[in-house]
């Protein structure tokens, strides 16, 4: 079921809000079994034969911890670790173990099924055990359970942390309804399908053939190429970050704060602060559990390259089976080596308007050629459309669809005249193109979702915010006029809904 859904938004929603506050009248407890349940119905509505996934492997980790929080080290140290080895053993057997037997050779590569949430209740679980191991601190039963399986972050996240929901599950005073946490999140919740269905999607309408292409064989352009991959960096930024946003909004219609997990990153001037504004659940938990186990920056220059190309290519490969993803991960690992090189060797620098335009530039630049391997099916369509990027493609003469331009193959004397024919004669350079660059302008200029509704949960810095202006929200009747008109344009796109980038990893 997914969120953008006329079931989920005109069923489902409405009637486990009913269920949830309608069973806190009685207690607590029938809350958090009621919503436990419907987060469950939830997962399984996709398919049912896996709900005894979550299930066992909820019970699994609910009485590791009870063990790892009753006893000293001696036992509670081997208890973790084999915690978090089962945990990992059952994601590497689901999502790895036919990639693994491709590269043995031993069978020819598929795409088997891969149960939801797998990655990120997998995440979560191996998060809560270790703050069990630190705080030697175990909720009831039906208290975790929740906490792993509440639907708004179940599927795709944000990646949520003990510390920051279980607090929230143990306090009766939030099974109340509260009607200025309704009003946020239904406009947290409007926004957020707006990113997805007005921008994402018909941002996928331009990125689609070029990558499909390239995934055939045929030869794409330079323009096509770069077109795609930049296309690609904002569908996916805002297919996720409006799934995040929704997952907010709907978290907080029952009174629910989950973290932030987008800081309006285009706007970052280098790739370190853009890993700081970018999926930052996932950011903040490879840094935790990885990156500093590794010994992160506290031995040398050497020892933090080597941990920061070994996390971000694991990173990739949490994202999925594929070289495609690995070569995405370790790209990007290289790229924060080089900017804390180049830190390191340039120290403080005076800051100016023209190094802020050129480090946006080369930071948005270098995030969408790397958007080329995370987007491509396979190696050889990624490879393929870099070739064309830097110039160094063969693409046909008058191609359907891709923009007929190559640097290189091109007598120097037509050149200019090949360019403004295709450019302004093609569907998809002009249009794709102007949608390409409206949608870059808002992640750039319009106030980020959490920035105009003043959302701060889980926060890491603030440094992002702009000042407050009349685009920020406040409980008025224009916000509430202006809510109803957005959400009845989306309700009009709704049939050409298109799943969540986010459920394939």
């Amino acid at each position: 079921m997914l969120f953008n859904s006329v079931e989920f938004l005109f069923l489902f929603l409405p009637l486990a809000l009913v269920l949830h506050f309608g069973a806190a009248r009685y207690g607590m407890r029938g809350a958090v079994l009621i919503t436990t349940l419907s987060s469950l119905f939830f997962y399984g509505w996709w398919k049912p034969g896996f709900l005894a996934l979550p299930a066992l492997s909820i019970i699994f980790n609910f009485w590791l911890a009870r063990m790892i929080a009753e006893n000293d080290r001696p036992v509670a140290k081997p208890a973790l670790v084999f915690g978090i080895v089962v945990n990992l053993a059952v994601l590497g057997f689901f999502k790895y173990s036919d990639f693994m037997l491709s590269i043995l050779q031993v069978r020819d590569p598929t795409s088997p099924d891969v149960p939801l949430a797998l990655s990120f209740t997998t995440f979560v679980q191996i998060a809560f055990l270790v703050e069990v191991y630190r705080r030697k601190e175990v909720p009831p039963l039906e208290i975790y359970a929740l906490f792993v399986t509440f639907f708004p972050h179940l599927i795709a996240g944000p990646i949520v942390r003990w510390h920051e929901l279980g607090h929230q599950l143990t306090d009766k005073d939030r099974y109340k309804p509260d009607w200025d946490n309704i009003a946020r999140g239904l406009t947290i919740l409007c926004l957020g399908l707006a990113k997805k269905v007005l921008i994402a999607d018909k941002l996928a309408t331009f990125v689609a053939p070029v990558f499909d292409a390239a995934a055939q064989g045929t030869p794409v352009t330079a323009v096509a190429g770069w077109g795609a991959s930049v296309a690609y960096s904002l569908q996916l930024y805002f297919d996720f970050s409006g799934y995040s946003d929704m997952a907010v909004g709907l978290a907080l219609l029952f009174n629910f704060r989950l973290p932030i997990n987008f800081a309006a990153p285009f706007r970052a001037t280098n790739i370190i602060d853009l890993w700081r504004r970018w999926h930052i659940t996932l950011s903040r938990f490879l840094r935790d559990f990885v990156y500093v186990p590794l010994g992160g920056r506290e031995h040398g220059m050497l020892r933090q390259s080597a941990s920061l190309l070994a996390t971000m290519t694991l990173g990739g490969l949490w994202h999925g089976a594929n070289w495609t993803f690995i070569a995405w991960g370790a790209f990007h690992g290289a790229l924060l080596t080089l900017n804390h090189l180049w830190r390191s060797w340039r120290g403080p620098q005076p800051d100016s308007a023209a190094r802020r335009i050129a480090g946006w530039f080369f930071t948005f630049t270098a995030f969408a050629v790397g958007m080329t391997f995370f987007r491509a099916s396979n190696i050889q369509a990624a490879v393929q459309i870099l070739q064309a990027m830097a110039g160094l493609g063969h693409a046909t003469p008058n191609a359907p669809i891709l923009v007929d331009f190559d640097f290189w193959t091109m007598e120097k004397g037509y050149i200019a005249e090949q360019f403004a024919r295709t450019w302004f004669g093609s569907y998809w350079s002009a249009v794709g193109t102007l949608v390409t660059l409206i949608a870059l302008a808002i992640a750039l200029g319009v106030p980020d979702t959490m920035e105009a509704l003043d959302y701060r949960e889980g926060e890491p810095h603030t440094k992002w915010r702009r000042p407050p202006s009349r685009l920020f929200w406040r409980a008025s009747p224009i916000w509430a006029v202006s809510m109803v008109v957005l959400f009845g344009v989306i309700f009009a796109n709704l049939g050409t809904f298109s799943e969540f980038l986010y459920y394939q990893f």
